[in-house]
């Protein structure tokens, strides 16, 4: 499962997202930054709007809609694109509410005994991309907050599968049009846009442990493991 991913260079995300769907997007004026994104935290996402895409912030983490009023809601991170479809939590986003993640990269963690050793893909060159995400509208009895979003897995590509048995869906400039929209896709079109990408599309390296703390979020979350690193709890 996808919980983590980084969004450091917004600026390129952004760019390129705009040259995929022909319409000019800016990051909002509160984005920055962000080495080691996570459930809870408030990211630009890219839906269809009534003028066309635009940028929205939303909180990672779908709320389903029969869990709005609750005061312990269920926050759900990723829906597998093999079942979303026909799941009560997901369906009606992945027909109405299709969106775009813009990422620079994402994490996964290889277990090699007692440790967890974290791993860092991306595109190669380390272009930017977008995750296939659906999203869910905020409770209507507290507008001030923001929509919720979830990001699309998938099974691994020979890159991802020794070290997870998920990946995100990734989106490139060819298909993130394709994804975008608030109409029902076409079986065959949904199942072919969450396939896993090619595994020569993507490149992989293993980072510095410090990542695994939620709580770090700067640069040196992309930094190469030392030798001696001490073990990091995943928090």
């Amino acid at each position: 499962m996808c919980v983590r991913y980084t969004l450091h260079k917004d600026d390129e995300a952004m760019l390129a997202i705009s040259k995929a769907l022909a319409r000019k997007l800016v990051p909002p004026e509160w984005s920055r930054p962000r080495y080691n994104v996570t459930l809870t935290h408030l990211m630009p996402v890219i839906a269809a709007g009534a003028e066309g895409p635009e940028v929205r912030g939303m909180t990672w983490g779908l709320v389903p809609f029969y869990e709005r009023n609750k005061a312990q809601r269920r926050m759900l991170p990723n829906a597998k694109a093999e079942t979303a479809a026909s799941l009560s939590a997901f369906k009606h986003a992945v027909a109405r509410r299709r969106c775009l993640v813009p990422a620079n990269g994402f994490y996964e963690w290889k277990t090699m005994g007692k440790l967890k050793l974290p791993h860092l893909f991306t595109l190669q060159d380390e272009a930017p991309f977008a995750f296939a995400g659906i999203w869910e509208p905020a409770d209507d009895a507290a507008p001030a907050e923001p929509a919720t979003y979830a990001i699309l897995t998938t099974e691994p590509n020979s890159l991802v599968a020794p070290i997870h048995n998920r990946m995100p869906v990734i989106l490139t400039d060819e298909t993130m049009a394709h994804w975008l929209g608030h109409e029902p896709l076409p079986a065959e079109a949904y199942r072919e846009l969450t396939r896993p990408l090619a595994a020569e599309r993507m490149q992989e390296r293993e980072v510095s442990r410090h990542m695994s703390n939620s709580r770090h979020e700067g640069p040196q979350c992309l930094e190469p493991p030392e030798a001696a690193e001490p073990e990091l709890p995943l928090g």
